[in-house]
């Protein structure tokens, strides 16, 4: 009761910019899971064949590739809210475009838009709220950001499926025809437009002097210079390097195996699209409640431990996904291998931050957001295609469980020093001191 009681203590004492953007996150995170799930479906209804739907899904992870270090530098120098407010309003107007939009050009340039809309609000996410947080609050932040993220999938979910459904019922149509998936648009329309509201709300970063140090509302933060946004030295060149190499290998893994959920359902297991939408949403929920547990995993065996006994007690359940054939025993270790991979994604996020100084957090961000894209939305999924087509689901999960498990014993062996232990507060983050310490990439807030 002692350490729930001082959860909930500071859960009630985030800043009023922490709890914009928590709304932020809720109403975005509702729009974006109702995007995910209407928007193949859309393109197709359009009369657009498999290759173009994948290459419009394929095009906002290239735009993040190739400009996420570009803005996570600058926002670095200049201040993270003025990209999170620019990416809201690209959001929107994406969104709204896309569900406007018939002929392939404005399809291709409108999914090129919410790539550029990604890597401007996306990237800056975390340090966002690391500015906005203070070293014993930090972690329930990313916490509770996180299972909004997750539970948000079950409303998202419900919604994009009942929408198109009921509009379908009072015209006469299908439910997978242009004008009742034009209404579901409309309704993602508006929580972009909600989201807004939050976004404007969120002020000036309110800390100066330092990652740690004490909170100063309203003071404008010291604008570093531009020399100062990259690592400084070998040292903190090789700290970065061991925050994102096992990042990048997880997301190799993801990208192998959990863009073709969908498809293991229908093709193995007979599953209709609505099953398979229940099964996903209160998937999402069962994750976003274990993504809570995280802060006190973390203060009792330590963020390292937290991280790598987690990640590796879900390989068995995804071992049970790519060789047993029991549906039962599949879904149980779907929820179990989802819950127990991403629920420690809040406790590695705040670690790495908290390693190096906060005018290099969003580089990092921005570096981790590349890795995301080029693992998850590129050569994962064609490694993945390869060995499905030698090998079936099993070959593409096996290739998952090795890149899972590389990366969680490397992450474990190379912060093995330091055993999770957290930089003092108030103490720098960069430079010797930063490459001492512990931690793993940030997490991109996709599923791993």
């Amino acid at each position: 009761m002692g350490s729930l009681g001082r959860y909930v203590a500071r859960i009630g004492r985030f800043s009023p910019g922490a709890r914009a953007y928590l709304l932020f996150t809720l109403l975005t995170s509702l729009s974006w899971n109702m995007f995910n799930l209407v928007f193949n479906l859309y393109v197709h209804a359009l009369g657009y064949g498999p290759d173009f739907v994948g290459l419009l899904n394929g095009l906002p992870s290239v735009v993040v590739l190739a400009l996420g270090l570009p803005v996570g530098v600058a926002a670095d120098r200049l201040g993270y809210r003025p990209f999170l407010v620019a990416g809201a309003i690209l959001n929107l107007a994406a969104t709204a475009g896309l569900g406007l939009a018939r002929e392939a050009p404005w399809l291709v340039g409108l999914s090129l838009l919410t790539g550029l809309s990604g890597a401007l609000s996306w990237v800056i996410g975390a340090p966002l709220m690391a500015a906005y947080s203070s070293p014993d609050e930090r972690l329930h932040l990313f916490s509770v950001n996180q299972a909004l993220m997750y539970g948000s999938g079950l409303a998202g979910s419900l919604l994009a499926g009942a929408v198109p459904a009921y509009a379908a019922a009072r015209l006469g149509q299908a439910s997978t025809d242009v004008l009742p998936l034009r209404l579901a648009f409309a309704l993602i329309d508006l929580f972009n437009l909600l989201a807004l509201v939050p976004a404007l709300r969120i002020g000036a970063e309110p800390r100066a002097g330092g990652p740690d140090g004490p909170r100063t509302a309203g003071a404008a933060p010291a604008r570093p210079a531009w020399r100062d946004l990259l690592p400084s030295d070998r040292k903190e060149a090789a700290l970065f390097a061991r925050l994102l190499l096992p990042e990048g290998l997880i997301a190799f893994g993801a990208g192998a195996m959990v863009v073709f959920f969908q498809l293991y359902f229908n093709l193995t297991f007979g599953l209709d699209t609505a099953r398979i939408g229940l099964l996903f949403a209160f998937s999402s929920v069962v994750t976003g409640a274990a993504t809570l547990v995280s802060p006190l995993l973390a203060e009792r065996w330590g963020p390292v431990r937290a991280v790598v006994g987690t990640q590796l007690a879900s390989l068995p359940f995804l071992a049970i996904l790519a060789y047993v054939r029991d549906l039962r025993w599949v879904v149980v270790a779907y929820y179990a291998r989802n819950a127990l991979m991403n629920m420690s994604a809040p406790v590695q996020t705040t670690f790495a931050l908290e390693q190096v100084a906060e005018e290099r957090r969003a580089t990092l961000t921005s570096l981790d957001a590349m890795l995301g894209s080029l693992g998850r939305g590129g050569l994962g999924p064609l490694a993945s295609g390869y060995l499905q087509l030698r090998f079936g689901f099993s070959g593409a999960f096996t290739l998952t469980i090795a890149c899972y498990l590389v990366g969680t014993l490397l992450f474990g062996w190379f912060f093995r020093d330091r055993g999770g232990r957290r930089p003092a507060a108030g103490a720098p983050a960069s430079g010797a001191a930063a490459a001492a310490g512990p931690e793993n990439g940030p997490a991109a807030g996709l599923t791993s």
